[in-house]
């Protein structure tokens, strides 16, 4: 049997990826709620079916790898600022844009770099400055 996708992620990278605990990803995807196959023992999943469970636009192929980058929780994303919970849920109100994972809110840091840039009218220094700091 073939598969159209590349079963590369193992439940430690899935659970990074979504900042959620690896019980919590075993059990999506046994009760197929996140799809993926069983190989070797081991369950795995593809980058195309995470993408599919996070309610957000498929990335392009231009923008793939940016996607790949383990999303942030909200206080993930005050922490990584050294803002408040409050002013990041702030932030979401206005439409910072989510990659909800399930009933878990989730920023894609290449969203909420290019959403505070373009709301705050950052300096292209500024912006490099806030790249580093949600890419690290």
């Amino acid at each position: 049997m073939t598969h159209s996708h590349d079963f590369a992620l193992d439940v430690a990278a899935t659970a990074r990826h979504f900042a959620l605990t690896e019980a919590t990803v075993r059990s999506y995807l046994r009760a197929g709620r996140l799809p993926g196959v069983r190989l070797k023992g081991e369950r795995k999943t593809s980058w195309h079916h995470v993408w599919e469970v996070e309610r957000g636009p498929t990335p392009r192929s231009a923008n793939r790898q940016a996607y790949q980058l383990p999303l942030l929780s909200k206080s993930g994303l005050a922490n990584r600022l050294s803002t408040s919970v409050r002013t990041v849920e702030g932030w979401l109100e206005c439409g910072m844009p989510t990659r909800n994972v399930f009933s878990n809110v989730r920023i894609a840091p290449t969203d909420a770099e290019t959403w505070l840039a373009h709301t705050c009218g950052l300096s292209e220094t500024s912006a490099a400055v806030l790249r580093a700091l949600l890419r690290e």
